[in-house]
């Protein structure tokens, strides 16, 4: 008995410290702003498959970050000018235009875009990192799958902003956040995604064969 629970701590222990490295490898490979999509990318491909399924290293982070490089950062180019409308949108409907007029409140509806924005971009590349798709069809695809699951779109968000409130009032849990939020969120895609798999994938799934 003791032994069972030494090898379930001490795999839990690997788990963890799995878990902050990979964190680390994002935020280093996240620098130059450009490359962050690839390095979301390769944050839930490695979580996935170092954390949860206990398969290979945690260096598997530059397997994705480099196999999935274009696709990614090609849809984190776009993102961030969606991100960058919405907020522009936001700012200027709260800030500039005059609480009388018929269009203050539009910030509201630009904030819940916004949101749902976000969202898509976590869908689109967790997908990303466990799909091979095109890149018009991936876009589709997980903006859909975000859609038709939007109560676990909303289980989703509330993770994101509990995670951030604990950052926020523990700030040292800045540096393990990535991976306590890709580790936090990944059931949640998983579950939508298996959804959707076939009788053939789940089984390679069930099986622990990563692809």
């Amino acid at each position: 008995m003791g032994r069972f629970f030494n090898s379930r701590f001490f795999d839990g222990i690997s788990k963890i410290t799995d878990m902050l490295i990979i964190g680390l490898y994002f935020l280093i490979c996240s620098i130059p702003i450009i490359t962050i999509g690839a390095s979301l990318t390769a944050l839930y491909y490695g979580i996935h498959k170092c954390v949860y399924k206990g398969r290979g290293y945690t260096l598997e982070f530059f397997h994705s970050f480099k196999e999935n490089f274009k696709q990614a950062t090609l849809s984190w180019i776009i993102f961030m000018v969606m991100f960058g409308i919405l907020t522009g949108d936001i700012y200027i409907t709260k800030n500039v235009i005059s609480h009388d007029s018929p269009f203050a409140g539009m910030f509201i509806f630009f904030t819940v875009l916004l949101i749902l924005t976000i969202l898509w971009a976590i869908y689109h590349f967790a997908y990303i990192a466990r799909f091979a798709n095109g890149f018009k069809e991936s876009f589709k695809v997980s903006g859909i799958f975000m859609i038709l699951n939007i109560g676990w779109s909303i289980v989703l968000l509330g993770v994101l902003i509990l995670l951030g409130l604990l950052a926020y009032r523990f700030p040292i849990f800045l540096i393990f956040l990535p991976g306590m939020v890709a580790s936090a969120v990944h059931p949640i895609l998983e579950r939508v995604f298996r959804k959707y798999m076939s009788a053939e994938d789940l089984a390679k799934e069930d099986d622990n064969v990563i692809y």
